[in-house]
């Protein structure tokens, strides 16, 4: 079932003891849909050039363990089961905060996950300076947590309507959308529209994260993780102005 953006997508309990709900704007509701994929696209190319793996989910990495099982090598089988717990870790650590803000009524307790994403990616980034000291399992394990956030704070925040990284359900998503405009009008026609569209600038600022990354990847490398910091950073920022 459709729904309007306006008046369904709201924040977690932000002010005093008795005041209402504050409802996330459909301009907010873009910038989540710009800011989060472009940082992730960004982040999980770097990731690739950096670690040979590719760190958007984790759906790829049960074949390995299944792999890694059946022959034996149980060493490779924990690392990869340390990336599955990470990436877990990175939404339970989310979804934990947000709960806890709307049960104790602690203002902003929600950006705490992100503050975190901040630190990891400004570690990461001064770390890759001297490319010894990046742990081939910690390191990649640390992204996969952040990836975790970042897909849970973008759900949490639109009404699991976008994700940040998970691009496979948007294009299947979006190919619900267009088909369902077929067969609608009026005011449903408008909001499958609504969300056909933002489903597509999701993807969009998700390619245009990864060719940023792939530009500047080869001149500053893992430095490129100060851009998905800043940017994260800048969320933040305008979720306490805002909100």
């Amino acid at each position: 079932m459709k729904f309007d953006i306006l008046e369904t997508i709201k924040t977690p309990f932000l002010g005093p003891e008795g005041a209402t709900v504050r409802k996330r704007s459909f301009r907010s509701v873009m910038l989540y849909a710009i800011a989060y994929p472009f940082s992730t696209g960004i982040v999980i190319y770097a990731g690739l050039m950096t670690f040979s793996m590719v760190l958007t989910n984790i759906t790829g990495f049960l074949p390995e363990i299944a792999k890694d099982l059946y022959e034996g090598q149980l060493n490779t089988a924990g690392s990869i089961f340390l990336w599955l717990f990470a990436f877990f870790l990175g939404g339970f650590f989310a979804g934990m905060c947000s709960e806890r803000e709307k049960l104790m009524k602690w203002r902003y307790l929600h950006l705490l996950p992100l503050l975190t994403v901040v630190i990891c990616y400004f570690v990461i980034a001064v770390s890759g300076i001297n490319p010894d000291t990046l742990d081939p399992v910690l390191f990649p394990a640390l992204i996969l947590f952040t990836i975790g956030v970042l897909n849970a704070m973008v759900s949490l925040t639109t009404s699991s309507l976008i994700k940040a990284s998970q691009m496979t359900g948007m294009v299947v998503e979006l190919g619900v959308d267009v088909a369902e405009l077929f067969h609608s009008e009026g005011e449903k026609h408008r909001l499958i529209r609504r969300e056909a569209w933002l489903r597509i600038v999701v993807m969009c600022s998700f390619i245009g994260g990864a060719m940023m990354s792939v530009a500047f990847f080869p001149v500053i490398g893992t430095k490129v993780f100060f851009i998905p910091s800043g940017i994260v950073l800048g969320v933040m920022l305008y979720d306490i102005w805002k909100f």
